[in-house]
């Protein structure tokens, strides 16, 4: 490599020729692919962002110039170019950079963007600050089409666009999130009209991976003033993964099956996701279903309240919501749910931690803030088996319920078997000494544990933690002077 080895800040790079920028973005998806095979997570989003990553460092006078990427997998291009090139191995891992911007890691992460759309929000506040105290720089938020379907980026538009912001937006349409994009206004393609109606000056569309359409267009942009968006395309190339062989059944395949099953015999069962069809799996309900799945975009607010829509009017709504991204949909789920006692099904998925995304994305909270809701019930199951059980309760339940999972692997399922009733406490071994209560696929390692090394400790899986089965809980509780909980969730407000 000709140019990456000698990169660790963008001051390194912006006396280069436009020859020579080429060469550093060959040589960076070249590099960003090589160091980071067997962990896939965000590469393509970020290597569709080479050139524009070396074009806005190149132009502006970051980290002085405010730099906001959304969401930020597009970011490792970005970070690979501002100091953290030699330990960028290691992104993802502890001790390595985080798979997102994040201001304590560098100066250069303008803002931390873990979950999307919230790019322009933080942007007109950080320029509405610098203008209060009379700093003069550039602001500029990368938002990718994906990001844009989230109700918060039109809020933020809608309101500086209002007050005439000095900003620019560049709108990086790839037609992918997760999954494609959906939206009237990607459908469409009335973008131009869309920025323009909101005072925004609207430029593009641009080919964002051509350094010579982009600099120029970006340098004008730049210089502009006002709030103004630069419409650029680019592409998503397609990485060879190295990906371990896969043992067991993941867990939201078990989901997506036992749904299909559940909506074969209840012709009410709805599916809908915001953005994550295939990240949860509900793709496969999809492939049987397609009039009755729904993919509302990164609109976690609306999916709820679409759902609860759906459930008044007679429909058996199935809603999957990772862990961390339903903490958005929190009034929803209270006001519009909860309180009118809808029967509406909720998927917590990935709850509890989740390994190298991070603590943006670890489902911490989710008992905590669900448990605080009236009529809401809330399981946890410890396996598979009991996912299918417990999706079948719901499926004909009263009122809102509510299942939290992790991401993980399931048992073999036998799927010639209909699903079991679940009990809401399980004694999963006997004991004299101590009591340990647990909830969630968590029970299983520590059966595991108690198991491998004969200890005389009972064990107790709860799976069903609101109501909690108060009595039976009391009455074995009572055997024992000493009683310790286990849960994948924030101590305060816990089971």
């Amino acid at each position: 490599m000709k140019h990456l080895p000698n990169i660790n800040s963008p001051q390194d790079f912006r006396h280069f020729s436009v020859e020579e920028l080429e060469t550093l973005c060959m040589e960076l998806r070249e590099y960003i692919p090589k160091v980071t095979q067997d962990k896939p997570a965000h590469i393509a989003a970020s290597l569709a962002v080479t050139e524009l990553s070396v074009a806005l460092h190149f132009l502006m006078g970051t980290p002085n110039d405010v730099l906001i990427w959304d969401v930020g997998h597009q970011a490792y291009v970005h970070k690979v170019l501002t100091g953290r090139r030699e330990v960028f191995g290691k992104n993802r891992l502890l001790d390595g950079p985080s798979g997102f911007p994040m201001r304590k890691e560098s100066v250069y992460d303008a803002f931390g963007t873990g979950h999307s759309s919230t790019s322009i929000s933080a942007l007109g506040g950080m320029y509405t600050a610098a203008k209060l105290q009379g700093i003069e720089k550039k602001f500029v938020a990368v938002i990718g089409d994906g990001a844009l379907t989230g109700g918060q980026a039109f809020e933020a538009l809608n309101h500086l666009g209002a007050i005439n912001a000095d900003v620019l937006v560049v709108l990086n349409d790839n037609k992918s999130s997760i999954d494609a994009n959906v939206g009237a206004l990607h459908a469409k393609n009335s973008y131009a009209a869309f920025f323009s109606a909101l005072n925004f000056h609207y430029s593009g569309d641009i080919n964002g991976n051509d350094l010579r359409q982009l600099l120029p267009a970006l340098e004008k942009g730049l210089k502009g003033t006002g709030p103004r968006v630069i419409h650029i395309s680019t592409q998503k190339p397609k990485i060879n993964v190295l990906k371990a062989q896969q043992k067991n059944l993941p867990l939201q395949e078990v989901f997506g099956k036992t749904l299909v099953a559940l909506g074969e015999a209840q012709p009410t069962i709805t599916a809908i996701t915001p953005a994550m069809l295939s990240g949860c799996s509900m793709d496969i309900f999809a492939r049987h279903f397609p009039n009755r799945t729904f993919d509302t975009g990164i609109t976690e607010q609306h999916a709820v309240t679409f759902a609860a829509g759906q459930a008044a009017a007679g429909l058996r709504p199935f809603v999957n919501l990772y862990s961390t991204f339903a903490q958005r949909a929190y009034d929803q789920i209270i006001h519009d749910v909860a309180l009118q006692q809808l029967p509406v099904v909720f998927c917590i998925e990935r709850a509890g931690l989740v390994g190298e995304d991070g603590p943006t994305h670890h489902g911490a909270f989710d008992i905590s803030f669900l448990s605080a809701i009236p009529n809401l019930e809330i399981f946890a199951p410890k396996d598979g088996n009991e996912l299918r059980g417990i999706m079948q309760y719901c499926a004909t339940a009263n009122g809102p319920t509510v299942i939290r999972y992790p991401k993980s692997n399931s048992e073999p399922i036998d799927w010639d078997a209909p699903p079991k009733k679940v009990s809401p406490m399980q004694t999963l071994h006997l004991g004299t000494k101590v009591l340990v209560l647990s909830t969630g696929f968590i029970s299983q390692r520590i059966d595991a544990v108690i198991k491998a090394h004969h200890l005389d400790i009972a064990h107790c899986h709860i799976a069903q933690i609101k109501p909690l089965p108060a009595k039976a809980l009391e009455e074995m509780a009572n055997k024992f002077q000493v009683v310790v909980t286990f849960e994948e969730n924030t101590i305060v407000g816990g089971f």
